[in-house]
C-alpha cells in the first residue's frame, strides 16, 4: 500500500534525460554558428588589410611615382616606409592565421607601374572568391586586390 502522506520532490530519470538532450542540441548549434561568425570575421579582415596595404601602396605611388620593388608583411617595428623616411603604415598586417596557405602576396609589374595583393579566404562560398583561383608562385589564391590601373591577374607579372 502507498503512502499517501509522503511526497515527491525531484525529477525523473526521463525528465532528466530530456532535459540534457534539449541542451545537448543548443549547444552543438550554437557552437556550429560561433565557428562560421569567426571565420567571416577572419575573412573580413583578410580583406581590410589588403584594402589598408592597396591604399597606402597607392599613397607612396603618388609621391615617389612607382610601387616598391618588395612589401614585407608581417613588419611591427618598421612598417612601411619610404626611402626619405615617409610613414605609408606604421604596421604592416599579417593574415590572422599566417599558416597553411593563409598568407598575403604582393606582386608588382616590372616596370613598378602596377601591383597585385593576394589572400585565402576560408569561406569558399564567399561573393569575392574566385572558384578559379589565382596561381601565384605555385600556391592558389582565391581572393586578389589590383591597382586601379590593372585587374587581378598574376600573369602579367
Amino acid at each position: 500500500m502507498k503512502n499517501k502522506n509522503k511526497k515527491n520532490f525531484g525529477f525523473t530519470l526521463v525528465e532528466l534525460l530530456v532535459v540534457i538532450a534539449i541542451i545537448s542540441i543548443l549547444t552543438v548549434v550554437s557552437l556550429a554558428s560561433y565557428t562560421s561568425a569567426q571565420v567571416k570575421a577572419r575573412d573580413s579582415e583578410r580583406k581590410s588589410n589588403l584594402d589598408a596595404v592597396s591604399k597606402s601602396l597607392m599613397l607612396y605611388y603618388n609621391d615617389m611615382g612607382k610601387f616598391p620593388s618588395l612589401f614585407v608583411f608581417g613588419n611591427k617595428t618598421v612598417g612601411f616606409t619610404g626611402a626619405d623616411g615617409m610613414v605609408y603604415m606604421r604596421e604592416t598586417p599579417l593574415d590572422p592565421k599566417n599558416s597553411n596557405g593563409y598568407i598575403y602576396v604582393y606582386k608588382v609589374s616590372s616596370d613598378f607601374k602596377k601591383f597585385n595583393l593576394f589572400a585565402n579566404l576560408e569561406n569558399k562560398k564567399d561573393s569575392q572568391c574566385q572558384t578559379v583561383p589565382y596561381q601565384v608562385n605555385g600556391k592558389s589564391f582565391c581572393y586578389g586586390i589590383s591597382s586601379s590601373n590593372t585587374i587581378v591577374d598574376p600573369s602579367q607579372f
